[in-house]
């Protein structure tokens, strides 16, 4: 790593999807573009679904990413994010991006399953003799 760089790292749940050296980043955040450099002040930042440019040694890696977090301590940069895509060609980073969250991952179909049979069982709960309510003369 060069004497101005520091490291960058973009993390999914399922895997580190870039981990490179940077001179700089630009992340998109709810008030606008926020700027990662070297020794900055460490910082915790909730970020945007966008891109993030990332800047070393005179080429440019363009980071799609369906927001986050952006931890840095001034000498490593975290992007944690649900989805990230990783190039250099914005519209194939976008069309990665579109697939990605149009095609549900086994983890929704999990969760859309299992919501589907705590109403089932939610259900047959509320009919059963559970809802009638204790009868007076048991109370103590």
């Amino acid at each position: 790593m060069a004497a101005t760089s520091f490291r960058f790292i973009v993390r999914t749940p399922h895997e580190t999807v870039l981990d490179t050296a940077a001179t700089s980043v630009r992340v998109l955040t709810e008030t606008g573009h926020v700027g990662v450099r070297q020794h900055m002040e460490p910082v915790v930042l909730p970020i945007e679904a966008g891109l993030a440019i990332v800047r070393a040694d005179g080429r440019v890696t363009l980071v799609g990413s369906a927001g986050g977090l952006l931890s840095s301590n001034g000498r490593e940069a975290t992007l944690f994010t649900p989805l990230g895509v990783v190039g250099t060609d914005p519209v194939a980073i976008q069309r990665a991006l579109d697939e990605a969250l149009a095609a549900p991952d086994a983890e929704l179909a999990v969760r859309a399953r299992l919501g589907k049979l705590e109403g089932r069982i939610l259900a047959e709960l509320r009919r059963g003799p559970h809802d009638a309510p204790p009868d007076a003369g048991e109370r103590r």
